[in-house]
């Protein structure tokens, strides 16, 4: 049976008991996005879920607040799981939930690879009743009896379509076969192509979908350019806009994990300051980055999509797409993590001519989606520079990277651009 909460508080206008309600005052949640509002009521009546929903749209409280109602803190045991493609993704949807289960001490519990066994099974033997696992470190704590799931009841597939472009559905099919089978399950994806939809039809019942896009009203925040620039000049005209003050922090698209590198060790040794996150990255590894971004020490990141896939970064002010991303949607899902909260942001892509199909693509499918930016425009960097070949690469104006304050940030974000 779904717990129905008592009425002793409200989040906008669904009804929560008094422990999520002071929950959610301390994470300063006063009113449900969209995605919210549509999922919490079907997931409260014990329904499955297939929804579609971008990151950052508040999906993870979507499906944390019914956890958070469902799970009887009383019972050691998991009682609701959530799989999601990454390590960050994992903390960061781990750390949520925690905030959200501190006022009925629900003990939520992240589980992932890179890592020694010890503090997690640690954790499971004390009691963790929400694991938040990628399906690897999941599968391997399963198969050494330290993680059973007959006591499950509900099951949330998170950024699905990335666990499946990772190669994760062998993994995802065993572990829902080792859960009960009336349990509850909810798939959210940023996109629905036919695997994500295969997989939902095998193990959901019934479901309720619900569409969301909050790029429609993202994208309209963020100047789009595309950049007609040979291969070997793609560095240059990188460094041309990092070296404009209106690059302040940026967030660099490489298709691999060499290529990510090999750009990260190229800035550097040109005297950015760059970090890389991929894949291939030990846990010490991303975290140092990660750190060091939120701190303010770094201009750029340079990552792979499913490295970043889950990075909610604060105060971005550019996306590049140094390499062509695979499909439409890939691209609207890369540059929405500019242009947040209100602000404007810059998408820039570089294109060679082995890339005019796809651009002429990403036109054609943002002009459906009606978008005020339907098409994106030509341009140099900041400030209406240019560069391609044969152009000389502007002076760096503020000479180091170093020492760039909030308040300089806001000085310039307050500027007309």
């Amino acid at each position: 049976m779904t717990q129905t909460p008592h009425k002793e508080g409200t989040f906008g206008t669904l009804s929560v008991g008094a422990p999520l309600a002071r929950s959610l005052r301390e994470m300063q949640y006063s009113q449900p996005t969209l995605i919210q509002e549509r999922v919490i009521p079907p997931l409260r009546a014990g329904r499955d879920v297939l929804a579609q929903a971008q990151t950052g749209s508040g999906k993870t409280a979507g499906f944390g607040i019914p956890i958070s109602e469902r799970v009887d803190p009383r019972r050691h045991g998991v009682q609701a799981l959530v799989l999601v493609p990454t390590r960050e993704l994992c903390i960061q949807v781990a750390d949520e939930l925690g905030r959200l289960g501190k006022g009925s001490a629900i003990r939520v519990l992240p589980i992932y690879g890179g890592v020694g066994f010890g503090k997690q099974i640690g954790g499971l033997r004390a009691g963790a009743q929400v694991v938040v696992g990628t399906p690897g470190r999941v599968e391997d704590l399963m198969q050494r009896g330290d993680l059973r799931l007959s006591d499950v009841r509900i099951v949330i597939l998170d950024e699905a379509d990335r666990m499946l472009d990772i190669g994760f559905r062998p993994a995802i099919e065993r572990i829902l076969r080792a859960t009960p089978a009336g349990r509850q399950t909810g798939l959210f994806s940023a996109t629905l192509p036919l695997p994500v939809r295969e997989l939902a039809q095998r193990h959901l019942r019934e479901p309720v979908t619900v569409e969301v896009h909050p790029e429609r009203a993202t994208v309209d925040e963020i100047e789009q350019r595309f950049e007609r620039v040979e291969e070997v000049d793609k560095l240059e005209a990188l460094r041309a806009y990092l070296d404009n003050p209106a690059t302040y922090l940026a967030l660099v698209f490489r298709r691999t994990t060499y290529r990510a590198d090999k750009l990260t060790r190229d800035l550097t040794r040109r005297g950015y300051r760059v970090g890389a996150l991929h894949g291939r990255r030990s846990q010490n590894q991303r975290q140092r980055v990660l750190a060091d971004l939120k701190a303010g020490k770094l201009q750029a990141l340079i990552a792979t999509d499913i490295a970043a896939r889950g990075l909610d970064i604060a105060g971005l002010t550019h996306v590049f797409n140094y390499d062509m991303p695979d499909t439409s949607e890939t691209y609207v899902h890369r540059i929405g993590r500019t242009g947040r909260a209100g602000e404007t942001g810059t998408a820039v892509t570089f294109v060679t001519a082995d890339d005019e199909d796809d651009v002429r693509n990403i036109e054609r499918y943002l002009a459906g989606k009606r978008d005020k930016t339907a098409t994106p425009t030509g341009g140099g960097p900041a400030r209406g520079r240019r560069t391609g070949p044969g152009t000389p690469r502007p002076a760096n104006p503020r000479g180091s990277r170093r020492g760039r304050s909030p308040e300089r940030r806001r000085e310039r974000t307050s500027q007309p651009r």
